[in-house]
Protein backbone atom coordinates (compact mmCIF):
# COMPACT_ATOMS: atom_id res chain seq x y z
CA UNK A 1 0.00 0.00 0.00
CA UNK A 2 1.41 3.23 -0.88
CA UNK A 3 1.82 6.35 1.71
CA UNK A 4 0.40 9.25 0.41
CA UNK A 5 2.87 12.05 1.31
CA UNK A 6 1.40 15.37 2.16
CA UNK A 7 3.50 18.56 1.05
CA UNK A 8 4.51 20.31 4.05
CA UNK A 9 2.63 23.24 5.17
CA UNK A 10 3.85 26.29 4.64
CA UNK A 11 2.42 29.44 7.41
CA UNK A 12 1.36 32.77 5.85
CA UNK A 13 3.81 35.66 6.43
CA UNK A 14 1.45 37.11 8.56
CA UNK A 15 0.79 34.18 11.04
CA UNK A 16 4.53 33.79 11.15
CA UNK A 17 4.33 37.70 12.33
CA UNK A 18 2.13 36.99 15.14
CA UNK A 19 4.04 33.66 16.11
CA UNK A 20 7.62 35.79 16.66
CA UNK A 21 5.30 38.05 18.61
CA UNK A 22 4.52 35.74 20.54
CA UNK A 23 7.51 34.47 21.34
CA UNK A 24 8.88 37.67 21.88
CA UNK A 25 6.01 38.47 24.74
CA UNK A 26 6.59 35.65 26.39
CA UNK A 27 9.97 36.03 26.36
CA UNK A 28 9.64 39.73 27.81
CA UNK A 29 7.79 38.38 30.94
CA UNK A 30 9.28 35.20 31.74
CA UNK A 31 11.59 35.95 34.02
CA UNK A 32 8.12 38.16 36.19
CA UNK A 33 6.71 34.42 35.85
CA UNK A 34 9.58 32.79 37.09
CA UNK A 35 9.65 34.72 40.14
CA UNK A 36 5.93 34.47 40.78
CA UNK A 37 6.30 31.32 40.17
CA UNK A 38 9.86 31.13 42.99
CA UNK A 39 6.96 33.52 45.39
CA UNK A 40 4.29 31.33 45.37
CA UNK A 41 6.98 28.21 46.39
CA UNK A 42 8.84 29.98 48.72
CA UNK A 43 5.48 30.51 50.54
CA UNK A 44 4.26 27.27 50.04
CA UNK A 45 7.57 25.90 51.63
CA UNK A 46 7.35 28.04 54.68
CA UNK A 47 3.58 27.06 55.50
CA UNK A 48 4.41 23.27 54.76
CA UNK A 49 7.49 23.46 57.08
CA UNK A 50 6.36 21.89 60.60
CA UNK A 51 6.70 23.98 63.46
CA UNK A 52 8.40 22.59 66.91
CA UNK A 53 5.90 21.47 69.92
CA UNK A 54 7.36 24.22 71.70
CA UNK A 55 6.84 27.05 69.00
CA UNK A 56 5.33 30.31 70.43
CA UNK A 57 4.77 33.55 67.98
CA UNK A 58 6.40 36.87 69.26
CA UNK A 59 3.49 38.30 70.86
CA UNK A 60 4.16 42.97 70.12
CA UNK A 61 5.02 44.16 73.31
CA UNK A 62 2.49 45.24 75.80
CA UNK A 63 1.38 48.99 76.82
CA UNK A 64 3.19 47.87 80.65
CA UNK A 65 6.27 50.20 82.16
CA UNK A 66 9.62 48.64 81.41
CA UNK A 67 11.06 51.14 84.28
CA UNK A 68 9.93 54.47 86.33
CA UNK A 69 11.54 56.63 88.83
CA UNK A 70 10.37 59.49 91.20
CA UNK A 71 11.14 62.76 92.22
CA UNK A 72 13.31 63.58 89.00
CA UNK A 73 14.59 66.41 86.29
CA UNK A 74 15.26 65.35 82.66
CA UNK A 75 17.51 67.81 80.28
CA UNK A 76 17.19 68.19 76.71
CA UNK A 77 20.14 69.34 74.33
CA UNK A 78 20.28 71.06 70.91
CA UNK A 79 22.87 69.60 68.72
CA UNK A 80 25.14 72.87 70.00
CA UNK A 81 24.83 71.94 73.47
CA UNK A 82 22.73 74.75 73.98
CA UNK A 83 19.65 73.79 76.91
CA UNK A 84 16.60 73.36 75.25
CA UNK A 85 14.59 72.11 77.74
CA UNK A 86 14.16 70.72 81.29
CA UNK A 87 11.17 68.47 82.62
CA UNK A 88 10.28 67.84 86.60
CA UNK A 89 7.95 65.32 88.04
CA UNK A 90 6.78 63.66 90.81
CA UNK A 91 6.58 59.72 88.92
CA UNK A 92 7.56 58.91 85.54
CA UNK A 93 7.07 55.20 83.90
CA UNK A 94 8.64 54.32 80.53
CA UNK A 95 6.83 52.68 78.13
CA UNK A 96 8.52 49.91 75.74
CA UNK A 97 5.52 49.94 72.84
CA UNK A 98 5.65 53.43 71.91
CA UNK A 99 8.73 54.52 73.73
CA UNK A 100 6.99 57.22 75.59
CA UNK A 101 7.13 59.00 79.25
CA UNK A 102 4.47 59.34 81.06
CA UNK A 103 4.76 62.13 83.79
CA UNK A 104 2.91 62.93 86.89
CA UNK A 105 2.67 66.51 88.36
CA UNK A 106 5.38 67.49 85.41
CA UNK A 107 6.63 71.05 85.01
CA UNK A 108 8.39 71.89 82.47
CA UNK A 109 10.46 74.50 81.28
CA UNK A 110 11.63 75.05 77.64
CA UNK A 111 14.31 78.26 76.54
CA UNK A 112 12.87 79.36 73.28
CA UNK A 113 15.18 82.31 72.06
CA UNK A 114 13.97 85.34 73.84
CA UNK A 115 11.60 83.90 76.07
CA UNK A 116 11.11 81.33 78.99
CA UNK A 117 7.92 79.07 78.63
CA UNK A 118 6.87 76.83 81.84
CA UNK A 119 4.42 74.42 81.33
CA UNK A 120 2.76 72.65 84.19
CA UNK A 121 -0.24 69.95 84.74
CA UNK A 122 -1.57 67.06 86.32
CA UNK A 123 -0.18 64.40 83.63
CA UNK A 124 2.13 64.81 81.00
CA UNK A 125 3.32 62.84 77.71
CA UNK A 126 6.59 63.21 76.39
CA UNK A 127 7.53 61.54 73.43
CA UNK A 128 11.10 60.22 72.86
CA UNK A 129 13.10 62.66 71.93
CA UNK A 130 11.60 65.03 74.24
CA UNK A 131 10.30 67.29 71.14
CA UNK A 132 6.68 66.57 72.02
CA UNK A 133 4.87 67.32 75.48
CA UNK A 134 1.45 66.56 75.93
CA UNK A 135 -0.10 68.25 78.84
CA UNK A 136 -3.52 66.79 80.71
CA UNK A 137 -5.66 67.91 83.19
CA UNK A 138 -5.65 71.93 85.25
CA UNK A 139 -2.72 72.42 82.53
CA UNK A 140 -1.34 76.06 82.49
CA UNK A 141 1.52 77.66 80.32
CA UNK A 142 3.50 81.10 81.25
CA UNK A 143 5.52 82.07 79.09
CA UNK A 144 8.00 85.30 80.19
CA UNK A 145 9.26 87.59 77.75
CA UNK A 146 13.24 88.49 78.37
CA UNK A 147 11.88 92.23 76.82
CA UNK A 148 9.70 94.62 79.69
CA UNK A 149 7.94 96.36 76.80
CA UNK A 150 6.27 92.81 75.99
CA UNK A 151 3.69 91.63 77.74
CA UNK A 152 3.82 88.17 79.46
CA UNK A 153 1.22 85.72 77.91
CA UNK A 154 -0.65 82.79 80.20
CA UNK A 155 -2.58 79.47 78.73
CA UNK A 156 -4.77 77.46 80.11
CA UNK A 157 -6.90 74.48 79.95
CA UNK A 158 -6.93 70.61 80.14
CA UNK A 159 -5.18 69.71 76.91
CA UNK A 160 -1.76 71.20 75.43
CA UNK A 161 0.23 69.72 72.70
CA UNK A 162 3.27 71.59 72.54
CA UNK A 163 6.21 71.10 70.10
CA UNK A 164 9.69 71.49 70.98
CA UNK A 165 11.35 72.25 67.53
CA UNK A 166 8.98 74.20 65.94
CA UNK A 167 7.97 76.45 69.15
CA UNK A 168 4.19 75.76 68.43
CA UNK A 169 1.23 74.37 69.99
CA UNK A 170 -2.14 73.69 69.89
CA UNK A 171 -5.45 72.45 71.42
CA UNK A 172 -7.93 70.68 70.37
CA UNK A 173 -10.01 71.42 73.94
CA UNK A 174 -11.04 74.76 75.10
CA UNK A 175 -8.52 77.08 76.27
CA UNK A 176 -8.21 80.54 78.27
CA UNK A 177 -5.71 82.98 77.05
CA UNK A 178 -4.03 86.16 79.20
CA UNK A 179 -1.85 88.70 77.55
CA UNK A 180 -1.31 91.62 79.98
CA UNK A 181 -5.03 93.14 80.23
CA UNK A 182 -6.60 91.02 77.51
CA UNK A 183 -8.47 88.00 77.81
CA UNK A 184 -9.26 85.00 75.26
CA UNK A 185 -11.94 82.35 75.07
CA UNK A 186 -11.52 79.56 72.36
CA UNK A 187 -12.85 76.02 71.74
CA UNK A 188 -9.71 75.72 69.92
CA UNK A 189 -5.61 76.80 69.66
CA UNK A 190 -3.54 76.54 67.04
CA UNK A 191 -0.06 79.03 68.03
CA UNK A 192 3.37 79.73 66.69
CA UNK A 193 5.14 81.54 68.84
CA UNK A 194 7.95 82.21 66.41
CA UNK A 195 5.48 84.11 64.00
CA UNK A 196 3.53 85.51 67.32
CA UNK A 197 -0.01 83.78 65.21
CA UNK A 198 -2.02 82.56 66.95
CA UNK A 199 -5.47 81.07 65.48
CA UNK A 200 -8.32 80.79 68.18
CA UNK A 201 -11.34 78.81 66.27
CA UNK A 202 -14.46 77.66 67.21
CA UNK A 203 -16.58 79.93 69.72
CA UNK A 204 -13.91 82.58 70.42
CA UNK A 205 -14.68 85.41 72.82
CA UNK A 206 -12.42 88.19 73.40
CA UNK A 207 -12.22 91.09 76.01
CA UNK A 208 -9.91 94.08 74.63
CA UNK A 209 -8.91 96.67 76.59
CA UNK A 210 -7.57 99.95 75.19
CA UNK A 211 -3.71 101.20 75.38
CA UNK A 212 -5.08 104.18 77.35
CA UNK A 213 -6.73 102.21 79.87
CA UNK A 214 -3.73 100.15 80.59
CA UNK A 215 -1.53 100.67 83.38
Amino acid sequence: MNKISRPPVRLQPRVLQRLHSLRETVMAYLPIIMLAVLFLFSVWLVRSVPRPQNYQPTAPPSHTADYDFQNFTLKSYEMNGKLKSTIHGAFAQHFQDTMDTEIKQPFVLIYSKDKVISVRGKKALVNEDGSQVQLMGQTLLKRDDVHPEEDDMQISGEFLHFFVNTDTLVSHLPVNIVRGKNRFKADYLDADNVTQVYQLKGRVHATLVPESEKP
